[in-house]
């Protein structure tokens, strides 16, 4: 990891009575994807336009590139904004709009030229050079914006929801032709988006967001495989909880007594006491048929409901106290292995089993 390109300490900001932002800190390496994730309203737009100078902390600090930037006119700061509207200029072509901010800066002609060419062709929009907004698709579109704020060169591109308004075969693919052209750009990018998924496919790390909070902050893979509390786990991504209480722990872990039955966990051993909230994410729960030998950790559960989604099936399980999700791979071909009123046996490893912090 290089240095900071984005340093925020103690951001906060007030509109009237709500709090949008609660003494935030953050700080983003350069050339670094990270996504800032959170339902809406807690505040993650709102560190992002305070970052492009559009709005101003009631309190903090901010440094991009490690030059205090809170004084900087938002056109004097090195970031570019992509919003999820794409703000083209409908009276301009592809290549003018692409070239319009170069224009504002009186970059010389021939530069101008050679570096709108350069990224239009990044960006695969070259044939598009003479068309105008309205004759251009949603995708397209976005294309364009995301030249208009890369042919810049600034140190930080700053993107607010820009997929959003996408249809989800293209959000796909746009998802990965955004992570491509990051990488061969190497600018930092900070990402704004409710989508988990897309954080997920995206970014190195992800900064959940909680009223105007960072709840956990990590790479992508950590934040998802060991959240900390119950809103990391069932915010990102789906998580059964199970409520209990530990009764033995050694240095291999906990064993924790449920309304269900004891559950070995991997937490280091007396890491927590007394009543603890479990969390395991639905495809690490293995379903076996009740007939089978029950092993360590095998709960005895009966299908209440199931949703076939294609590739996966989704179940829904009771058990004696307890209710469970599991999400299953369709590797059968004649569909869904289990129905609803089967009795079975649901296994959890003792590694997937996550002690939360709350």
């Amino acid at each position: 990891m290089k240095g900071p390109a984005v340093e925020a300490a103690g951001l906060t900001r007030r509109f009237g009575e709500v709090v949008a932002l609660d003494d935030l800190s953050l700080s983003v390496a350069e050339g670094e994807f990270l996504s800032l994730l959170g339902p809406s309203g807690c505040g993650k737009t709102t560190l992002l336009r305070i970052i492009a100078g559009l709005d101003h902390p009631d309190a903090g600090v901010l440094r991009i590139g490690g030059e205090e930037a809170l004084s900087l006119p938002a056109h004097r700061r090195p970031v570019n904004t992509v919003f999820q509207s794409y703000a083209l200029f409908p009276h301009l072509n592809v290549r003018e709009n692409v070239g319009f901010g170069l224009r504002m800066k009186r970059v010389p002609r021939d530069e101008m030229d050679r570096r709108v060419s350069a990224v239009m062709e990044l960006v695969e929009i070259a044939p598009l050079a003479a068309r105008r907004p309205s004759e251009l698709s949603g995708g397209q579109k976005q294309r364009v914006a995301l030249a208009r704020a890369v042919v810049n060169e600034p140190k930080v591109l700053l993107l607010d929801e820009p997929l959003a308004a996408l249809d989800l075969q293209l959000r796909r693919q746009l998802q990965q032709e955004l992570r491509n052209l990051q990488r061969r750009l190497g600018i930092t990018f900070l990402y704004v988006t409710h989508d988990q998924e897309e954080a997920l496919a995206l970014s190195d790390r992800i900064a959940l967001i909680r009223a105007g909070r960072i709840e956990q902050l990590g790479e992508a893979a950590v934040v998802y495989e060991r959240p900390r509390t119950r809103f990391a786990s069932q915010f990102l991504g789906a998580c059964s909880l199970l409520e209990g209480r530990v009764v033995s722990a050694d240095n291999s872990g906990s064993t924790v007594e449920t309304a269900a039955g004891l559950l070995r966990t991997r937490a280091p051993g007396g890491a927590r006491q007394g009543r603890v909230t479990l969390a395991v994410r639905p495809e690490k729960i293995e379903l076996r048929a009740s007939s089978a030998e029950p092993g360590e950790n095998s709960l005895p559960v009966r299908v209440s409901h199931l949703t076939y989604v294609g590739s996966e099936t989704h179940y829904e399980l009771e058990g004696e106290g307890i209710s469970l999700r599991a999400e299953v791979m369709n590797t059968h071909a004649e569909g869904p292995r289990f129905r609803p009123g089967d009795s079975l046996q649901a296994h959890i490893p003792p590694g997937a089993l996550i002690l939360l912090d709350d």
